[in-house]
């Protein structure tokens, strides 16, 4: 029996097998379609299918009977859940370098079939698919998995993409170490930066020339506000001079006027006690007003 007629033969009973449901046979379908039959189908010399199953189910949906080869196995079942299991999955320098090659086959195809302009693959006008969206339904891993690779990887920070390849630290880890040498990094040079210009600022000789015009500005701001100072001390000194002359002059107005009106009112001369306590409290309040209208006239001018 040839390996073509033992494919058709598969069509019978076979033993029992673990893979029931198919699932989405789209990309492996276009997958054998651009690149063929990369692994053939096993079954062994009594036509029982060994592994392959969704690989022989593709091909016939595309048309035709799938290469086989034949493989004669004490277990069966084993050989079907190692075919399925072991598996070594993509270390992170591959994931990163699968990623690459999406994005610059499928910008090629793109530019080739219509682009955006972003270097985005464009399959369907109406639905664009990103290279990173691709490797990452391609490999298994987020989007976001990708982009902390292509940030890992596309940096200068040998250490940790050695240590990422090494398996000593997780790619969020690495992606954290990363972000962290990038943030020194940048404080680095804006520290750089400002020592650059201070340099700048005390050795050139435009700044130079700037910084002593407003040295010159400053000091003579300093004497003009010194002055003004020194102004206004001497200007209150006479203030208070004149108020105190003017406190002992009123007072003194007062006083003579109290004296006087005390002579025509006083009991001993005739005059009552009630006369004499209203002009004793008139004098009073004329005292008091002089000394707060004084007062004030000085706090206005401060």
């Amino acid at each position: 029996m040839t390996t073509a007629t033992m494919a058709q033969e598969m069509n019978k009973a076979q033993p029992m097998r673990f893979r029931k449901d198919l699932g989405d046979l789209t990309d492996l379908k276009k997958s054998i379609k651009e690149n063929g039959l990369i692994h053939p189908v096993v079954i062994d010399s009594k036509g029982n299918l060994i592994a392959g199953e969704r690989r022989r189910a593709a091909c016939r949906e595309l048309g035709f009977e799938p290469e086989v080869r034949v493989v004669d196995f004490d277990n069966p079942q084993q050989a079907e859940i190692d075919e399925n299991t072991c598996r070594k999955d993509f270390t992170p320098r591959e994931i990163y370098e699968i990623g690459q090659y999406y994005k610059e086959n499928y910008s090629q195809q793109g530019k080739r079939n219509g682009s955006n302009g972003n270097g985005d693959f464009v399959q369907n006008p109406n639905k664009v698919k990103k290279p990173i969206e691709v490797a990452a339904k391609v490999t298994g891993k987020s989007v976001d998995t990708i982009s902390k690779l292509n940030q890992i990887y596309e940096s200068e920070y040998e250490s940790i993409k050695l240590d990422l390849d090494l398996g000593k630290t997780s790619i969020n880890e690495a992606y954290e170490r990363t972000k962290h040498k990038e943030r020194q990094e940048t404080a680095r040079l804006r520290a750089e930066a400002r020592r650059a210009e201070s340099h700048k600022w005390f050795t050139d000789p435009e700044r130079a020339r700037e910084r002593e015009v407003e040295t010159k500005r400053f000091e003579e701001e300093t004497k003009r506000r010194v002055e003004e100072t020194k102004r206004r001390v001497e200007e209150g000194k006479r203030r208070v001079t004149n108020l105190k002359e003017k406190q002992a002059t009123a007072r003194e107005i007062i006083n003579l006027g109290f004296k006087a009106k005390a002579k025509r009112v006083h009991p001993d001369v005739g005059g009552t006690s009630e006369a004499m306590h209203e002009i004793q409290e008139s004098k009073q309040l004329l005292l008091k007003y002089v000394e707060t209208a004084l007062i004030y006239d000085l706090k206005k001018w401060r």
